[in-house]
């Protein structure tokens, strides 16, 4: 196959995808980890602009030019910065449940955008597959336990999370259009950075100061790299996916996180959560196995 053979690309997308979803349901675990001693602005400002800085080892000569610099500032302050501050202060006004239920709300807004703004379309069968990885992401965040489930309760911080994830959304579909143009190397390293900056400055302009032991100075190391990873490799992914695609693939963090979860702070999975996260990685599956084979030009 030849370096630029679309299949080859794809398969590669749903890698990117995969490995991807390992570091994103690795992040709440070492989040809540560091949690007991610190805000979420305070952890995720630094953890974002070291993660930046960790980021320029790779291919440190690309740099931006005076076309790209405006499309870095923007997913930098919208996804970086705006969503994270967001994100944060809504996670301290509501509760578990529901920050867990609308986190969701990026899938949504993604996939609206995407199809909306970017023309991107699924194949029917890909398409009902995608239903399936919602449904279960939703009983692994619900539990299928509604009662504990109250939009009104925590309002504030209910339309917080909501806002950072429509910021994500968002922020997702100008990456797969900016993508085309531009490194990933180059706009994961500037994303996390501009972002990181803004979001150390609101954390300290409100007093929330990052305080490590030394076992936390561990975790938060492996937070970083998880950081860096993780949006090189989202990128990478949206870029050669497309929005939906991506964040549909990338859903198995849900399950991922749960076991993590499970293993490492002893959190209880039910069997209904089961259900739910083997929905996912079947969904997930069949999707993957839906992709309609693309000849090269």
């Amino acid at each position: 196959m030849g370096k630029g053979d679309p299949g080859r690309s794809t398969s590669r997308g749903y890698l990117y995808a995969l490995l991807g979803a390992v570091g994103g349901g690795a992040i709440p675990t070492l989040f809540k980890i560091l949690l007991a001693h610190n805000t979420p602005a305070a952890i995720a400002g630094p953890g974002l602009l070291l993660s930046g800085f960790a980021l320029f080892f790779y291919k440190p000569k690309m740099n931006p030019t005076r076309q790209s610099f405006p499309f870095l500032l923007l997913i930098g302050v919208l996804g970086g910065a705006l969503a994270t501050v967001m994100w944060a202060a809504g996670i301290e006004e509501t509760t578990v449940v529901n920050a867990s239920l609308l986190a969701n709300g990026e899938i949504l807004f993604t996939t609206l955008i995407a199809m909306f703004a970017l023309g991107e379309r699924l194949s029917r069968f890909q398409a009902s597959m995608g239903l399936i990885i919602v449904v279960g992401i939703l009983v692994v965040s619900t539990d299928l336990d509604l009662a504990r489930v109250q939009f009104f309760q925590g309002l504030m911080g209910n339309l917080l999370i909501l806002g950072a994830t429509l910021a994500w959304g968002l922020e997702n579909n100008i990456i797969v259009a900016i993508s085309r143009r531009f490194a990933v190397p180059m706009l994961s390293r500037y994303r996390n950075t501009i972002g990181g900056v803004l979001v150390t400055g609101f954390a300290i302009s409100t007093g929330q100061f990052l305080t490590l032991s030394a076992h936390d100075a561990v975790v938060f190391a492996l937070l970083v790299l998880t950081f860096a990873g993780t949006t090189y490799l989202f990128l990478a992914a949206l870029q050669r996916l497309g929005a939906i695609k991506m964040i549909l693939t990338y859903s198995v963090s849900t399950v991922l996180g749960a076991a993590l979860a499970l293993v490492v702070l002893g959190e209880q999975i039910t069997s209904v959560q089961l259900l739910g996260g083997g929905l996912i990685v079947v969904g997930v599956y069949l999707f993957r196995r839906g992709e309609r084979p693309t000849s090269a030009p």
